[in-house]
């Protein structure tokens, strides 16, 4: 934002004197737990409390930041919460605000992590997670018509949706390439070069059977700051690269046990991107080191949100007014539904066919979810 934005009004700066880091850690540590439902819930949260009962920023500085997140890769209320505590005590408390707003889901999932490992397989786990799975997979597939209806309006996006289907389903081309690849197509290939260039640095890497622990850590920090670094378009976007990633490549994790992290995921507080934590875990599990794996993933995956929010604030306006931007993401919204209708097939595949045959109550389950939302 410029420098006479930045600049409180009298009464603005009366506000933030009431706002004291106590109230800003205790709310945010509060809207932590109760921050079900998505972003659409949880930033209608923090508009009620920060908008119109406290009255921390306004209507319109509040309309702008979500803006702001918008254009940023990550969960955009984890990120609005960031906002909110920089607007108000400065860097720090952004930082504190974002913790305390992310620290609920670590500790749920991290919880639920530790029960799927040990008791996964009993007779009373395996029925919740037989009843959550199709329940998950409807989740996906109502927010995959959600973005469709917004951004495919007209014959070119729905192009580049099928385009990027066809080359991540069957041509098997790599997750970034072909996000990128549909931004690219709306603000010129001329910039193609050196982002084509970036990519050998930021495609998935492969397991190696004899990896170290420290090894795997490494690997699972890497892998999730590129996820947190490429959320374009919400969790549900990002869904088929830490597929392609903890599945495909590393082979960390099973397509079970991907929809298993989504469906639970979707049962705890904070971003649903937080499914990274879960998956982290596993991954650690994998060499004996499960709380440092879900540590890693947490830090690495949210890094970003942190470092662009607290960094590009002071620039907001100047950033959300670039036309190219604006042009880019929606290549990449496109682009993203091609993308998850791809990571939807061999989820439904283990959601309704878990033998190996049609479950048709698992498909009774996932339709009648379906239609509930």
């Amino acid at each position: 934002m410029n420098r006479t934005n930045a600049s409180p009004t009298p009464a603005a700066a009366e506000v933030a004197e009431r706002v004291s880091m106590r109230e800003i850690f205790w709310y945010f540590l509060k809207l932590g737990w109760l921050a079900f439902g998505g972003p659409v819930g949880q930033i209608g949260l923090m508009h009620l409390q920060v908008v119109e009962r406290q009255k921390w920023i306004g209507e319109e500085e509040f309309v702008r930041a979500l803006n702001f997140c918008h254009v940023l890769p990550g969960p955009e209320a984890l990120q609005l919460a960031i906002y909110i505590g920089y607007k108000k005590r400065g860097y720090l408390a952004g930082a504190l605000a974002g913790f305390l707003f992310i620290l609920p889901g670590f500790i749920t999932l991290t919880a639920l992590a530790w029960i799927y490992v040990h008791y996964g397989e009993t007779p009373q786990v395996l029925g919740v997670l037989w009843g959550f799975r199709p329940v998950g997979l409807a989740l996906l597939l109502a927010a995959l018509v959600r973005i469709s209806r917004a951004a495919l309006k007209g014959v070119f996006p729905v192009v580049l949706a099928v385009a990027a289907f066809v080359a991540f389903f069957f041509g098997q081309l790599p997750f970034l390439v072909v996000l990128l690849g549909c931004g690219l197509c709306f603000i010129g290939w001329r910039r193609l070069v050196p982002i084509a260039t970036a990519l050998a640095l930021l495609l998935p890497g492969r397991a190696d059977a004899a990896e170290s622990a420290w090894r795997r850590v490494f690997d699972i920090s890497s892998f999730f700051l590129k996820v947190g670094l490429f959320s374009f378009g919400g969790a549900y976007a990002v869904l088929p690269y830490i597929r392609e990633g903890a599945v495909a490549s590393y082979g960390w994790i099973s397509d079970r046990e991907m929809i298993d992290a989504l469906a639970l995921g979707e049962t705890t507080p904070g971003p649903l991107i937080s499914i990274g934590i879960f998956v982290g875990y596993l991954a650690g599990h994998g060499r004996g080191v499960p709380w440092i794996g879900a540590t890693a993933a947490t830090f690495w995956l949210f890094l970003p949100s942190f470092v662009f929010v607290l960094g590009a604030a002071p620039h907001m306006d100047w950033l959300t007014s670039r036309p190219g931007v604006k042009e880019f993401l929606k290549g990449v919204t496109s682009g993203v539904v091609g993308l998850m209708f791809s990571i939807s097939i061999p989820l439904a595949k283990v959601a309704f066919m878990p033998r190996g045959q049609i479950d048709w109550i698992t498909v009774v389950l996932g339709l009648a979810a379906f239609t509930a939302l």
